[in-house]
C-alpha cells in the first residue's frame, strides 16, 4: 500500500504549478483549503492534502511577489527576467 505525505502533496503542488497562470494557481488553491476542511481527522490523505494545499499557495505568493517586483522594476525603467525552478536541488 502506498502512503501519502506532505512531501509527496508538496511535489504535486509544484508539477501543478508549472502548468498554470497565477491566477489559476490561487484559484486552485483556495479550493483545495476548502476541501482540506472535509479531512476531520488525521490520516495520510489529509497530511497530503495539507502538502498540496500549504504548497501551491507557497507557490502562488511567490509567484503573486515576483510579478509585483517585476512591475515596479519595470516602471523604474528597470528590465527583470525570472526563471523559476521548482527544484530544491
Amino acid at each position: 500500500m502506498v502512503v501519502l505525505t506532505y512531501d509527496d502533496g508538496y511535489h504535486v503542488a509544484k508539477m501543478i504549478a508549472k502548468g498554470v497562470d497565477v491566477t489559476k494557481l490561487r484559484r486552485i488553491h483556495d479550493v483545495l483549503k476548502k476541501a482540506l476542511d472535509s479531512f476531520a481527522e488525521e490520516s495520510d490523505e489529509k497530511d497530503f492534502m495539507l502538502g498540496l494545499v500549504e504548497g501551491l499557495g507557497e507557490i502562488a505568493r511567490l509567484r503573486e511577489e515576483l510579478t509585483r517586483l517585476i512591475s515596479l522594476a519595470k516602471s523604474l525603467g528597470i528590465t527583470i527576467e525570472v526563471n523559476m525552478r521548482y527544484d530544491e536541488e
